[in-house]
Formats: structure tokens, sequence, C-alpha cells
């Protein structure tokens, strides 16, 4: 795969403590600037197929791997069909449960396999999902074969799930490591990726499926996604712990280059200490804490629940787009497809346009970062409260333009949130463990595909069954999602991106440079802070940074 020329084997894992200045942000230092004294002749280049590594090439190896694995949020298109094979009716409402289901299932993979991933790497990440990714197809295949929907939810909604969960955190948390200056547009590129491939997929699908038949389409379209995915994982790798790119380590705090390149690995990162009040206003630096320590703060858990407000009718709606055009506005299914094409794109757009906005808002207006990504989230949530207030009364009237445009906004919210999402939280907590702590707030999509998109599915169909028509049924489902989105912009409030605040023992909000809020700690929980702040700055690094 990759190769090291000229030189010795490489031995990653050491660090290596002579100066070199030739070293530049763009070039690779994986296998090279780990490496021993013993093995000064060693080239600070890394090839493959005679191409030397650039860090923006994990751009372009991020968004293919994301595109493929978009597929899935085209997934309505295909409910008709799968139903119809399996049932003999395209309404039975039973296939678009193998998308909650995999939404469920990709969320836990991220959580889960985090860990695993930040300690063994990204390509690691990649080949093992996409594995997965390609037996889940053909165990898809089989179901539509033999006409068995517990195949369909074991294939897709289980193992290709899991495959998806792999690849999507891989690509994302090597970015945020490699663009420090960038961290925004970085995540965004990658996670937009995701939007963009079901803007292909949803064209694909059907024509495909008109071709080969459903069950080798699955097959067919598998296969060439998961190759593309393996050439991609070449490309990935995770820079060294003493890493820095225009004056940026890879938690992005600023420091002196050709300090950090003479220092041993073990003084370059000392644990940030709590900030003075008079330095601490206008920035937010990085306190190290340990995975289970960062989730367990009220700001991660304030975020978790404005996350889950932010995603929930999105995920929801990506399913059934497809079907609230042909059911509710009479719509042809390629009318439907085209909308579900469209909003894909929209979806693309969001993840990409958020996070760059807040990166031009900390680069040229001088923004403190966390709280410019703040700043978006408050547009993405309060957009959606606009469309989902506004909603059932666009489905009484049948006004399906204005119900096309607001659902494009609301789309463009929801991406923008899953774009900006890796940024905030890096921000936040730091670089290390940002695949785990990044996988786990992905678990509120996981509920909200599993817990709020089956009630909303069983809802649903009891409500027609009962007599309700479609629009009606709608609305009652929208309406419950609409106080969530409510709540959650209102907790939005609650995270504190104040350094002052967020470092002193307690809860303590600041607003307009006047507390607010203040909750003293009780005195066995400062003990404990005190003790857990010890621990972070002794506990050596992480294997995956060294």
């Amino acid at each position: 795969m990759l190769g090291s020329a000229p030189g010795p084997r490489d031995r990653p894992g050491v660090a290596q403590h002579q100066h070199t200045p030739s070293l530049s942000a763009g070039t690779n230092q994986f296998g090279i600037g780990l490496l021993t004294h013993k093995y000064p002749s060693c080239k600070l280049r890394s090839t493959m197929f005679g191409l030397t590594f650039n860090r923006w090439y994990l751009f372009g190896a991020a968004f293919v791997i994301q595109f493929c694995i978009g597929c899935i949020y085209a997934w309505s298109v295909l409910n008709h069909p799968i139903d119809l094979a399996v049932y003999g009716d395209a309404k039975k409402g039973r296939a678009v449960n193998a998308f909650y289901i995999a939404i469920g299932v990709f969320g836990a993979a991220t959580s889960t396999m985090g860990p695993t991933i930040e300690r063994k790497g990204p390509q690691w990440g990649v080949f093992i999902g996409t594995v997965l990714y390609m037996i889940g197809h053909i165990v898809t295949a089989l179901g539509c074969h033999y006409k068995s929907i517990t195949w369909i939810y074991i294939g897709y909604g289980v193992i290709t799930a899991i495959g998806m969960g792999m690849c999507y955190i891989s690509p994302v948390a090597t970015l945020q490591k490699w663009f420090p200056d960038y961290r925004g547009t970085a995540a965004g590129f990658a996670v937009a990726g995701y939007g963009a491939g079901s803007v292909v997929w949803s064209k694909v699908y059907l024509p495909t499926i008109d071709a080969v038949g459903l069950a080798w389409m699955f097959v067919l379209l598998g296969a060439i996604m998961s190759f593309a995915m393996f050439a991609s994982a070449l490309v990935l790798r995770v820079p060294p712990a003493d890493f820095t790119v225009n004056g940026l380590n890879i938690h992005g705090d600023r420091v002196d280059e050709s300090e950090v390149m003479e220092e041993k690995l073990d003084d370059a990162y000392k644990a940030v200490q709590t900030p003075k009040n008079e330095d601490a206003a206008n920035k937010s630096p990085i306190k190290q804490l340990t995975l289970k320590q960062a989730i367990l703060t009220p700001d991660y858990i304030f975020m978790y629940i404005m996350f889950f407000a932010n995603q929930l009718f999105g995920v929801i709606v990506l399913s059934r787009l497809s079907g609230m055009c042909t059911d509710i506005f009479n719509k042809s299914a390629g009318t439907a497809s085209d909308i579900v094409s469209i909003n894909s794109a929209f979806n693309c757009c969001g993840r990409l346009a958020f996070p760059a906005i807040s990166d031009l808002l900390v680069r040229f207006l001088q923004v403190e970062k966390t709280f410019a990504r703040k700043v978006l989230y408050y547009f993405t949530l309060g957009a959606q409260v606009v469309v989902l207030g506004s909603l059932p009364t666009v489905i009484r009237h049948n006004s399906y333009t204005v119900f096309v445009i607001e659902i494009f906004v609301l789309t463009c919210s929801y991406g923008g949130g899953f774009g900006t999402i890796p940024a905030f939280v890096t921000d936040m907590f730091g670089a290390y463990n940002i695949g785990p702590m990044h996988g786990i707030i992905l678990t509120a999509m996981a509920i909200g595909g599993v817990a709020g998109g089956l009630s909303f599915n069983s809802a649903f169909n009891s409500k027609v069954a009962d007599g309700m028509s479609i629009g009606e049924a709608y609305i009652d489902n929208i309406q419950v999602i609409f106080v969530i989105v409510c709540v959650g912009f209102l907790v939005l409030f609650l995270v504190r991106t104040n350094a002052t605040d967020r470092f002193e023992p307690g809860y303590h909000y600041s607003l307009g440079g006047k507390r607010v809020i203040s909750i003293p700690p009780k005195e066995r929980d400062a003990m404990k802070q005190q003790e857990a702040e010890a621990e972070a700055a002794t506990e050596k690094l992480p294997e995956s940074v060294v």
C-alpha cells in the first residue's frame, strides 16, 4: 500500500525528536515523522502509485466514502419496489422499517466502534466497514429474491448499517485532526458527500432495477460502491501527535511550530489549565478530559439533546418523502424521485455551507470558534421551528409548491446540523477521542431513527387504518416533533462557549458578560473534578495519535 522511499521499514508509535526544517503541513508524516533516531536518513515523503501524499487528498477520499454510504438517504425510492416484491402491495409500508433499523444500528455502530477505530486507525475502520457493507447488500438481495422482509431488515438494517457507521466516522475524525485551520470546512466537505450520494443514487436505483431486477441491483451497486470505498481507504491515515499547520496543533490551539518540532512528545502536550478570568473571556482553550469525563459534562449532554432535536424530523422525512409526494399530493413516482434527488442536493449543500460559514466567522470576523458553531445551530433549529409550525397548514391546503420549499429548507438545516457537529465537538473537547465522541453524539440519530421513526410509522399506519386521511395522519405526528424541536432550540442556549463558565466548577452561564446562572458544585463533586483534572493531566496520550 504505502511506501516510504528510501529508508528502512517504518516503526509507527515512536516519536522522532530530530528537528527537520523541510517538514511542511501538506506532507504526510505517517510512519515517517514517527521514526526513532535509528532511521535519520528516511525522507519525509510517503508515496502511493508515484504520488506524494498531501493532506488535501483526504478531502477527495472522505467525499467518495461518504458519497457511497449516502445511498441510505435515497432509501425512500426503494420502499414501494421492495414492498411490491415482498408483499405484492407497493403501499404495504413495511420496507421503510429497514431504514429506521439501519439508522438505529448506524448510530450504535458509530459509538461502539469509535474507540476501536481511534486505536486501529481510519484505514482499518473503512476496510472492515466496507466488507460488512458488501455482505449486507448481498443478504438484502437474497431477502428480495426469496421475498423475506426479515432478511432485508438483517441485511440492510443491521449488517450494512454497521459497515456504514464505521465508514462514516473514520474519515470525519481523520479530517478533524489534519485540518485544525479549516475544521468546519473539512467536516462539512466530508459529510457533504453523504448528502451528494443520495442525489445520485436516488436517480440510479430505479433504472438499475428496470435493467437487472431488484435483487441484482443491490449486488451490482453494492459491489461498485465497495470498490470505490476500498480504493479511498488507501489514502486515509492519522497525523502524528506533534503535527502543526499554520501555527495550530491538532486541537486548534495556537503553538510555536519550531518549538514543537524540537520538544519531546511528553512535553509537547501538557494539560490545559483553567484560564484566568481576564484571559478567558474571548478564548475557548481545550480542557484535557478522558472520554468518560467529556461525555458526562453538562455541555456535551445539552449538545446531545440539541442535536437530537435538529435531526429528528429530517431523518423521518428523508425516509418517507417520496411517499408523501405521491400519497398526499398525488404526484407520480418519477416526480417524487426528482424531488428526493433535489432534496438530497439541499442536504448536501447544508452540510457543506453551514460549517464553512462558521469557519468564515472565525477567520474573518474573529468570532470565537465554539460560539461560531453555536450560532449556526440557532439558524438550523430556528428554521425547523418555523417550518414545522407552518407545515400542517400547508398540507391541509394542499400547497405542493410551498410544501416542497419548506422541506428543502428543513433538509438544508438538517444537513447543516450534521456538517457542523464534528467541528463543534472537536472545538469544545479537543481532537483526542473525537471519533468516539462524534460517534456517541450520533446515537441521537439512532434513537431518532428507531424510537422516533418506528413510533412515527406505527402511529401513522394505525391512524390511517382507523380511517384518518393520510395528510392528517402526518400532521398529528408532525405536531409532536414540533414540540421536541422547540425544546432542542431552548436547550441550545444552555451550551456554554465561554471558557470561564465552562472551566469553573459547577454550572455557570454568562450572558453579555454577566452571570445569569450560577450553580456551585457540591463539595464531593468539586473534589472529584479536581481528581479528574489531575488524572487527565497525567494520562498517557491515546495510542491513535502516537
